[in-house]
């Protein structure tokens, strides 16, 4: 019960963060985190009524109390590792293709050998190399922890769509292997276009330079999409100079202060990326006093490392 406390204090801090500032990753963090330790404790503490309750011994028991929390586990895992064939459909054969099943492998490899490392006193190995060993173990948890604590408050956060009118949608590129836009950005393209409908006076602004690798820029690609769905060039507003997220949100703004024409009266922004990247971008937003909302479009896969399409 204690721990169940000290999670929902963990929730409150994040509550209360995200308050005052509704951008704030630390306090998404803190919140996603508490309600991942809020829910763990109340399985414990289940499993502990029903350890006290059942007769000791019993085979039921023995399966519900030893048998759950490593099924669980397993198939969380198992999830992870198979849901890479999925994002090789999709995505090609990426790096960020891999990343899942990377992350599965992790799990199912670093959980059992910190158990592992328990039951080896430091008698039977070198006490330094015990201590190494269970530093390694134990670094790597806690930022799969809050690795899946960001990526839970990405989903979170995108659970409720904005109903505001909107002036803008900035759509942040990300890699491109032709003329035509990726599944990744199509995604991204299709969030856009879902708020467009709502606003048709809307403008976009496809942000996103030619990488070494590319063989026309990405806000190239993203504009042929938008005509292709009908969105007339006249409310596309165009952006390939720069590559990286801060670059695209510094200049994005300027090329919307450029268009604005009512200066008395600040324009709404939006900006369309992917789930997994919304709370950095919108960082990047806040460095550069971009005021915009991000809005995330679905992916294979909630887990994706938010890095590599900076």
């Amino acid at each position: 019960m204690a721990f169940l406390i000290i999670s929902l204090i963990i929730m409150l801090i994040g509550l209360l963060r995200l308050k005052i500032n509704k951008r704030s990753i630390i306090g998404g963090i803190f919140l996603a985190s508490g309600l991942i330790l809020s829910l763990a404790s109340l399985f414990f503490e289940l499993l502990n009524l029903i350890y006290l309750y059942l007769p000791s011994g019993d085979f039921a028991t023995l399966i519900i109390a030893y048998g759950i929390l490593p099924l669980i586990f397993l198939l969380v895992c198992g999830y992870f590792i198979f849901n890479s064939k999925t994002m090789r459909t999709k995505e090609g054969k990426s790096a960020t293709a891999k990343l899942s099943a990377l992350f599965g492998l992790n799990l199912l490899i670093a959980f059992p050998a910190l158990f592992m490392l328990f039951t080896f006193s430091t008698k039977t190995i070198p006490q330094i190399i015990w201590y190494i060993l269970l530093y390694i173990l134990l670094i790597d948890i806690i930022l799969c922890f809050l690795f899946a604590a960001y990526i839970l408050y990405s989903w979170m956060s995108q659970m409720i769509p904005l109903q505001k009118k909107i002036d803008y949608i900035i759509i942040l590129g990300s890699g491109v292997r032709s003329e035509e836009v990726p599944p990744l950005l199509k995604s991204r393209l299709d969030k856009g276009i879902e708020y467009y409908q709502k606003n048709p006076t809307a403008k976009f602004v496809v942000s996103g330079g030619q990488g070494a690798d590319e063989p026309v820029s990405e806000a190239f690609a993203m504009r042929k999409y938008l005509h292709s769905q009908n969105i007339p060039n006249h409310q596309i507003l165009f952006e390939d100079k720069f590559t990286t997220t801060y670059e695209n949100m510094l200049f994005s703004k300027r090329i919307i202060n450029e268009d604005w024409s009512d200066k008395e009266m600040p324009p709404s922004i939006i900006f369309s990326t992917n789930n997994y990247h919304v709370l950095r971008g919108s960082l990047y937003a806040q460095r550069v006093k971009l005021k915009a909302q991000g809005v995330g479009g679905t992916h294979s896969t909630l887990f994706l490392t938010y890095g590599l399409n900076s």
